[in-house]
């Protein structure tokens, strides 16, 4: 397709052990990617594999989240934070629109290739990390994911 717009993304934003690459392709709004919103998405006829989906974090890790949109067969997933669920303490103000979290997908917390115990010394084995999606995922603001959905593949009204 046709690139038809250019949007900025915070160059400090990452998300660590996301794995290497570019992914292009249709977007696919799909939730937060649980199993009943895939279910929802099939049952309206649309699938995102061979696609991007666009992921609202929350109910469930990011590394969850990354990993069912891999079987499901999507190239790569944008996650972002939907201000209405990170408001703050009373239903205050959390994270603003503007706000690009840093994330990580795997499994679990430390070194992936050391599991329970200290990292290796020197360097990793060879492959990829175990527990780690092998698509690539970014994190977004919610600003730039409302901009994106002038371009989606599917209604967000899950």
């Amino acid at each position: 397709g046709e690139e038809l717009e250019r949007l900025p993304l915070d160059p400090e934003a990452f998300c660590a052990w996301s794995a290497p690459g570019t992914a292009t392709g249709g977007l696919v709004y799909g939730h937060y990617g649980r199993p009943q919103d895939l279910a929802e998405l099939r049952a309206r006829g649309v699938t995102v594999r061979g696609h991007l989906a666009l992921l609202r974090l929350g109910r469930g890790s990011p590394a969850q989240q990354v990993s069912a949109m891999f079987a499901a067969g999507a190239l790569g997933v944008l996650l972002y934070p939907d201000p209405r669920d990170t408001a703050g303490p009373g239903g205050g103000p959390g994270l603003g629109g503007g706000t690009t979290p840093t994330l990580h997908v795997q499994e679990g917390a430390g070194d992936p290739f050391s599991r329970g115990f200290p990292s290796f010394r020197g360097h990793a084995p060879p492959g990829p990390p175990p527990g780690v999606p092998p698509i690539p995922a970014h994190p977004l603001s919610a600003a730039t994911a409302m901009r994106l959905m002038r371009y989606r593949e599917t209604p967000p009204q899950i």
